[in-house]
């Protein structure tokens, strides 16, 4: 079965829980929120025990099937959880995919959580197995009318209501971004409690403060403005944000990013372009930043940005905001510098 992500809570709530659950996409807020609603509901039905496998390069696909068939030391049901990288399971991961969804046992419930995928593979074999032996959720990003709705349901969750002017404008100064909105939502339900809330107050509440959000961050960088990108990514790690969402928003344009620099090469920027859902501006400062990157140098910006899930996750040591500085200057343009995973540990 597949569904969006505004149908999963219905989903959840009416049907018995499901064996398996794959959750990814492109936005990540409803990519995370999903995996948070799948665990209350396992947890609501004893599945007390969680385990946590990261399928990164040289992952022994062994350790899936193994997972499933052991027994639980604590717990008579458990979660078992599997992320999978960006260039997603490979082929023995498919194939291991495919294996467990088959067989899935009831005591165990699997959560596969990807980050965005090619139109490839939401065809392939181990994502079909998935949504046949339990639930898909893909989320795409959101257009404007559902943006819109979207925004209603989240601010009335928290207990305020947004006029029809204040939504348009919440939509507008986040362009899309649900990470961001939600912010601003929260942010608004903090200042105006069981409120109604108008277009001046949205105003008041993000001049001091959407400059600093973390969607500002990449736009910075992607205009080459270094200082200023720096100051926003300080000012996020003051105010207490966590080098999680950071590091996803930059990886995501870092990403795209490189997409239009391969394509502006092969003369198919405009087109790759215009499958890509955002705002104009948005779409003319990517076009122009990716007419000058360097297709090489995003590329292992990106394997920075790997390197820097994997200190983000545990999976390695390493000082996570300084790799968020340098993917920052990279995204700016400038030379990338060595991982904290590869730099000698502070002796302080």
């Amino acid at each position: 079965m597949e569904v969006r992500p505004d149908q999963l809570p219905r989903q959840l709530e009416a049907q018995p829980l499901a064996r398996c659950y794959l959750l990814a996409g492109d936005e990540p807020l409803q990519v995370l929120e999903a995996a948070d609603a799948v665990r209350a509901r396992a947890r609501r039905e004893g599945f007390d025990e969680r385990e946590v496998l990261h399928a990164e390069p040289g992952f022994d696909w062994g350790r899936l099937a193994a997972a499933g068939a052991s027994l639980s030391l604590f717990s008579d049901k458990r979660i078992l959880e599997l992320h999978l990288p960006d260039k997603g399971p490979g082929k023995p991961g498919s194939a291991a995919i495919v294996d467990y969804a088959k067989n899935a046992p009831d005591t165990t419930l699997l959560i596969v959580v990807a980050t965005p995928m090619a139109a490839s593979a939401r065809k392939s074999a181990w994502y079909k197995a998935m949504a046949k032996a339990g639930v898909a959720l893909y989320a795409w990003p959101l257009p404007g009318n559902r943006m819109a709705e979207w925004l209603r349901r989240r601010a009335e969750a928290r207990g305020v209501t947004l006029d029809a002017e204040a939504n348009t404008l919440l939509a507008t100064q986040t362009e899309g971004n649900l990470l961001a909105a939600a912010q601003e939502v929260d942010r608004l339900a903090l200042l105006h409690p069981g409120q109604r809330i108008g277009a001046a107050e949205v105003a008041a509440a993000a001049s001091d403060h959407a400059r600093y959000a973390i969607f500002d961050l990449p736009a910075k960088a992607l205009a080459g403005d270094a200082a200023g990108a720096l100051k926003t990514l300080a000012r996020l790690r003051t105010e207490g944000v966590d080098a999680v969402p950071i590091a996803w928003a930059l990886t995501r344009e870092t990403r795209l990013l490189y997409q239009a620099a391969l394509a502006a090469r092969s003369n198919r920027l405009d087109a790759m372009l215009s499958k890509v859902f955002m705002p104009p501006a948005r779409k003319r400062q990517i076009g122009a930043a990716a007419k000058r990157a360097d297709p090489a140098r995003l590329a292992r910006l990106l394997q920075q940005a790997a390197a820097l899930d994997a200190v983000n996750k545990g999976a390695h040591a390493g000082r996570a905001w300084d790799d968020l500085i340098t993917l920052t200057l990279g995204l700016c343009g400038r030379p990338p510098r060595t991982p904290s995973i590869h730099r000698r540990p502070d002796p302080r």
